[in-house]
């Protein structure tokens, strides 16, 4: 089985998540299928249906959870150089086409979300990022074509 880093922080949020959706969310959704189903079970009666699909769908996020949390290993420290780029680190990267800069914290696929400045280390632009100095140049394979970005800074948490 393959390990995905993932930030202490990270790690944190999915299991808060996990223990929501068990401690709350879990028996809200058996109460109202337990109530749809003392209507009784047959075709007609939509909402048992609605109920029913809202329990497998919150018993597949519950499953997807712990699978994700079963294979994360938690990066507490730099493994690292300092003076490079690496997981859990800020960067300020620079589109040279554009001259647009954004500001990309590097963490593993389970906690990424480009528009809140969080990237995968696996994204075609965090994997390229990875391991580089300030003032270097990497050129990124997007769906758009080819695109080239400056690293300005390095900042590290």
């Amino acid at each position: 089985m393959t390990r995905v880093p993932i930030t202490r922080a990270g790690y944190r949020r999915l299991l808060r998540e996990l223990t929501f959706l068990r401690r709350v969310v879990r028996p809200q959704v058996l109460d109202d299928l337990r109530e749809a189903r003392a209507l009784g079970i047959s075709t007609d009666n939509q909402q048992y249906l609605l109920a029913r699909e809202r329990w497998l769908v919150l018993d597949r996020k519950i499953r997807d959870l712990e699978e994700q949390l079963s294979q994360c290993e938690i990066f507490a420290g730099r493994k690292f150089f300092v003076n490079r780029m690496g997981f859990g680190a800020i960067a300020l990267v620079q589109n040279v086409a554009t001259g647009q800069v954004h500001s990309f914290q590097l963490v593993g696929p389970h906690e990424s979300d480009a528009a809140n400045g969080r990237l995968a280390i696996d994204s075609p632009l965090g994997a390229a990022l990875l391991d580089r100095r300030e003032g270097e140049e990497v050129v990124v394979t997007a769906p758009g074509g080819l695109r080239t970005y400056r690293l300005l800074a390095i900042e590290l948490l």
